[in-house]
């Protein structure tokens, strides 16, 4: 397959389309990316981000996010027209940090200490982040500029786009181009700045959440010092109206708190109505043709699992299709992008549908709201409600999304089900101690010390989205089998395309003989020699000290493969690179 030159073009500069772009141009490949509106964003929009989100920024290397990404406050509800709390709870529970997992932080609230595993960053910031890192590859956001039209055959993609002149005149310019692959990342809540005496910055406050007429207040510095995040819903109010008109939204808003002057809003910043829908497409992608995210599925904002997995989304087909691009892979490895995410959404959709109903009360749709003498008649029964409806954790941190039943995905340590044993794969299934499948997340393991410098690496360091790593565990460098693997990698593949790396079992009991030999096998193939000191990496991937076990994990932290010898790798990397891809 001969190499392109022309570029991919990603619709849509929201955190999908700057994931997909970003991935692109981590790999070599040119990208253009346009956006609709004439300005960036200001609507903080989804905020949550769970850790397996986190890591995919890691392999992105854009640290900034986790790093400036803040913790969520404790949740605090109140009747209408009260400042008193009637109850005050953290949404996510306590776990325990392991190695395996690195994106859980402890921090303290007075009165109680708890890990937050699921951290929050408004868009505006997020998407300004991702910017940055895409300027220096040499890519910018082309804002004003909307797909007009396309056509497509087996050689490219035909595009027109609309773009309005930089004078500011409304005219519209049109601009044909001819791209390799489109990329659709095109997909409610609002910002204020606020004084409310007594309201206090260190929670995120609900009035009435369990009621018709609810409205739910987050402080956020991103936008001033006064800054908050609001989501409002009530019947038979036309929200769409109210965010089309400010004084009339501002007006209800304080009737929805219930404080009266006590609530004075400076200034509405951003606005728009949302009305949950379900709904996904049933392909992902036709042609050159693919979409992610919002532009392939919508749903309930219950369980902050769309921004999150939109982010997957274009993580899994941008890695892919860089190799495709490049000439390295077949086009029918784009195949597996539907395959692979279709079911994950899928699942999604019906958990979150089911969340929504709990924290929108759904089921008491047809009663008419309660009064607040009611509230406090009932406040252990709202309090008990409320909580449960937004307690978070397990498989909403992402940590379970897995591949297992993908056609590229291989695992010699597990038996092929018989007919009668066959049982339904959960894609979302939670993370198990002492389990690793292929189409699994590949865990983290720090502590690992390179035998020949001695610097002290972590797992997830090896990683990154312009490579495979291939992770051979092992009881010493002579076992024959080392050598088998190692040899085939090294005939077959570039080390910028399949990084691999030795990991013995620590610690080490004679460190010389270990930095003689693993000297000799790094000038022979440039392979990396690593010690597991701490045992975090064999306990992660499940390997014995006296087994050989090689895992492949792909460019975007997925388990690919996990094999016995070079005969499982050679298999494994012909399902992605074809029978010639990659090859020396």
């Amino acid at each position: 397959m001969a190499t392109c030159t022309t570029p991919v073009l990603v619709v849509g500069a929201g955190p999908t389309g700057l994931t997909a772009a970003l991935t692109l141009a981590r790999n070599n490949v040119p990208v253009r990316i346009i956006e609709k509106e004439p300005q960036h964003r200001r609507g903080q929009r989804g905020v949550g981000i769970q850790p397996r989100t986190f890591e995919v920024f890691h392999f992105l290397r854009v640290p900034e996010i986790h790093e400036r990404a803040t913790f969520i406050p404790l949740l605090q509800e109140h009747n209408r027209g009260s400042l008193e709390p009637l109850n005050t709870f953290p949404m996510a529970p306590y776990t325990e940090p392991t190695p395996a997992i690195p994106y859980v932080r402890a921090v303290t609230f007075r009165p109680w200490s708890f890990l937050y595993n699921c951290k929050l960053m408004g868009q505006p910031v997020l998407e300004e982040i991702m910017r940055e890192h895409l300027a220096q590859l040499g890519c910018t956001v082309e804002l004003g500029s909307r797909l007009v039209s396309f056509t497509q055959d087996e050689k490219c993609v035909r595009v027109k786009v609309g773009k309005h002149r930089d004078n500011g005149d409304e005219e519209e310019v049109e601009e044909d181009i001819e791209v390799a692959y489109l990329i659709g990342a095109d997909g409610a809540k609002g910002d204020i700045r606020l004084e409310a005496k007594g309201l206090d910055r260190d929670h995120w406050h609900f009035f009435s959440p369990m009621s018709q007429d609810m409205i739910a207040l987050r402080p956020t510095d991103e936008l001033g010092k006064d800054g908050w995040q609001f989501m409002m819903r009530g019947r038979p109010i036309d929200l769409q109206g109210l965010a089309r008109d400010k004084e009339a939204l501002v007006n209800c808003m304080k009737g929805f708190v219930g404080l009266g002057d006590y609530v004075k809003v400076k200034e509405v910043m951003w606005v728009s109505d949302f009305r949950p829908n379900m709904r996904v497409v049933n392909k992902f992608g036709v042609g050159r043709i693919f979409v992610a995210g919002d532009a392939a599925h919508v749903h309930s904002i219950a369980g902050a699992q769309g921004l999150n997995s939109s982010v997957q989304d274009a993580f899994n087909i941008a890695w892919k299709m860089a190799l495709v691009y490049k000439g390295l892979s077949p086009a029918s490895l784009l195949d597996t992008y539907t395959a692979e995410r279709l079911p994950v959404i899928a699942e999604m959709l019906g958990f979150t549908t089911e969340m929504h109903k709990l924290m929108f009360n759904e089921s008491d749709a047809e009663h008419a709201p309660r009064s607040s003498a009611d509230d406090k008649d009932n406040s252990k029964t709202v309090e008990s409600q409320f909580e449960r409806a937004m307690r978070r954790g397990g498989k909403l941190y992402m940590l379970g999304v897995n591949y297992r039943t993908s056609p590229i995905v291989m695992d010699e340590f597990v038996s092929p089900p018989t007919p009668r044993g066959t049982a339904v794969n959960s894609t979302y299934g939670d993370t198990q101690e002492g389990v690793l499948r292929a189409g699994d997340r590949a865990p983290d393991a720090p502590g690992l010390v390179a035998t020949v410098s001695l610097n002290r690496v972590r797992m997830f360091d090896i990683f990154g989205s312009t490579h495979h790593s291939v992770i051979i565990f092992a009881p010493t460098l002579t076992v024959p089998a080392v050598k088998s693997i190692l040899a085939t990698l090294g005939q077959s593949f570039p080390k910028e395309l399949v990084r691999r790396v030795v990991v013995l079992p620590g610690p080490a009991s004679e460190p010389d003989d270990h930095v003689e030999t693993s000297s000799e096998v790094d000038q022979a193939i440039d392979t990396e020699v690593l010690i597991d000191e701490a045992g975090h990496a064999y306990r992660g991937y499940v390997a014995e000290p006296q087994e050989v076990k090689a895992v492949v994990v792909r460019p975007d932290g997925v388990v690919g493969a996990i094999v016995r010898g070079g005969t499982g790798l050679e298999r494994y990397f012909e399902g992605v690179f074809g029978r010639a891809g990659g090859m020396h």
